[in-house]
């Protein structure tokens, strides 16, 4: 049986992001964040370059959501990634389910890489 966990409310897929992914039918739908996220994220801890960088980034997630300096939909996974920077720049996956979107997963990632998607 999976465990469930508590979550706490850290934004919602605005307007902007949902017309940018052309995703609109998920336009103000809740974004969670659970408390075993830690967990899930632990096997990307090392790939930041100190422990405080990641626990930065894990403790300000909703701001990289809030304003991200990129979005893509991912179609295959149904999730939105949220590109932005606290210590160092970083992927905020968030997958989307029949009614809201929990965050799913983080991990680095160089400017470089963003931008060159950017531009894609």
């Amino acid at each position: 049986m999976a465990k469930k966990y508590k979550t706490k409310e850290i934004g919602k897929i605005t307007d902007s992001v949902s017309k940018k992914c052309d995703i609109e039918q998920y336009t103000n739908f809740l974004i969670v964040q659970s408390l075993g996220l830690p967990y899930h994220t632990s096997k990307h801890a090392n790939d930041f370059h100190t422990v405080d960088n990641y626990n930065q980034t894990l403790s300000n997630i909703e701001k990289i959501i809030e304003q991200p300096y990129y979005v893509e939909y991912d179609k295959n996974r149904n999730s939105i990634k949220y590109y932005g920077k606290i210590e160092q720049y970083t992927c905020i996956v968030v997958n989307i389910l029949e009614n809201h979107a929990y965050v799913s997963t983080m991990y680095p990632i160089s400017k470089k890489k963003i931008d060159k998607m950017k531009e894609e």
